[in-house]
């Protein structure tokens, strides 16, 4: 397993860290993803055979948030 903390701007309230830590839980590989607003920052626990860091912005991407 890896560990990564990706900055993330664009969250405007705890219901969109909430929201993005449900994307990143249903992915496949991804075993811990802690989502913090106040923070802005989403800290992540992977395999990195199943989950590359191009998808874990393109996850981050998709919820409609960007990473720093």
């Amino acid at each position: 397993m890896e560990k990564i903390t990706l900055s993330v701007t664009g969250m405007s309230c705890q219901g969109c860290a909430d929201g993005l830590s449900r994307l990143f839980d249903k992915e496949p590989g991804i075993a811990k993803a802690l989502v913090s607003f106040d923070e802005s920052v989403a800290a992540l626990e992977f395999d990195p055979a199943k989950v590359t860091k191009a998808r874990l912005s393109k996850i981050v991407e998709a919820a409609g948030f960007s990473i720093q």
